[in-house]
């Protein structure tokens, strides 16, 4: 009788054990879930209100884009490389200046040679003005004198302009960038013989950069300068800022052109676009943003996060887009928190850590 209190005792010894050590495991694991569950950004999907948008095509363009010509003729001496960055006033090619630097010396020669001689003819006009006024020489004398003054003045006002037109070219025999850019391509080659109107070099400015594009006249309505304008290049998003609608319109294809000024460094030029512009006036949607959705061959999906931190996963419609926010048609309510990071690799009805998206 002892023996069996003893047996049972030694049981329920046994199972409180159990009992307190299933207890300690668990506690354990519900303390330390939400460090093993996935991390999760999220953020509220809201209201907004968002202008339905058309694509039309466009082409990223330079506001420099020029073939640099000379203005003088000679043999090229030096031509840049393809490539080469050069500022505004820098040095893009060199004519052989030996013939322009003798014309130039010459005309100098001739300017001093007659700027003394219009100084003596000076002295002596002034000289026979004295005289003739004492009566001492003959009128024709003093208007002799002043006529060879007057003559040689007029020759070095032409001695000068000839002296400032050889100045001119040899200076100009320095070609210069008339705006900071990358020269793209020689047109001319040293050793070449350049004329007067020759094109040198294609100099693109790749710092000032637009997108141009055409939209029918009907949609100018939507749009007002400086309105920032959504677009996609080589499949990524750029904002730019609408610089002008210029006001006139081809009669033919009845659209209008725009210019939108892009970051420099998101875009080349000569790049094809699309820019999304407004088709109707702005209205109310339900939007998230781009990062929340999770594109499959079947459908596009977002991860919503319920109550009780499971994630949820809902098919949805996409529609207007506005910069980073795009409209989604879908079982979701304003204020419904959507997974924006560490959606890739969720299961639907997996347990989450939800953390707050900056």
């Amino acid at each position: 009788m002892m023996q069996n209190s003893s047996g049972t005792a030694l049981r329920s010894t046994t199972i409180a054990i159990a009992l307190a050590a299933a207890f300690a495991a668990t506690a354990a694991t519900a303390q330390q879930a939400p460090q093993d569950l996935p991390s999760v950004g999220v953020v509220q999907a809201r209201l907004v209100r968002l202008a339905p948008k058309m694509a039309m095509p466009g082409t990223v363009v330079s506001l420099n884009d020029s073939h640099v010509a000379s203005e003088v003729e000679g043999k090229i001496a030096w031509v840049a490389e393809v490539g080469t960055v050069v500022p505004q006033g820098g040095v893009i090619a060199r004519i052989d200046q030996s013939i322009a630097k003798l014309q130039l010396d010459s005309d100098r020669a001739n300017y001093s040679r007659l700027e003394a001689q219009v100084k003596y003819d000076r002295t002596q006009a002034s000289r026979m003005d004295n005289l003739f006024s004492q009566n001492a020489i003959a009128r024709a004398t003093k208007d002799q004198a002043e006529s060879t003054r007057d003559a040689d003045t007029g020759a070095l006002a032409a001695a000068k302009a000839a002296m400032m037109k050889s100045q001119y070219q040899y200076d100009h025999s320095i070609i210069r960038a008339p705006f900071p850019g990358r020269v793209v391509q020689r047109l001319i080659n040293p050793g070449e013989y350049a004329t007067v109107g020759k094109d040198i070099v294609r100099l693109v400015d790749i710092g000032s950069l637009e997108v141009s594009a055409q939209i029918p006249i009907d949609s100018a309505r939507y749009l007002k300068e400086q309105l920032p304008i959504t677009m996609v290049a080589e499949g990524r998003p750029v904002i730019g800022t609408l610089r002008a609608i210029v006001p006139v319109g081809d009669t033919v294809s009845r659209s209008l052109e725009l210019r939108i000024v892009v970051p420099s460094n998101a875009v080349t030029v000569g790049d094809a676009v699309r820019v999304y512009i407004p088709s109707a006036e702005p209205r109310s949607v339900l939007a998230v943003p781009r990062d929340a959705l999770v594109l499959r061959e079947d459908n596009t999906y977002i991860f919503k996060v319920d109550g009780k931190n499971t994630a949820q996963r809902i098919a949805v419609e996409t529609g207007t887009e506005d910069g980073t926010l795009v409209e989604v048609k879908g079982p979701i309510a304003p204020g419904e928190r959507v997974i924006v990071r560490g959606a890739e690799r969720l299961e639907a009805g997996e347990k989450v850590h939800a953390i707050r998206a900056s």
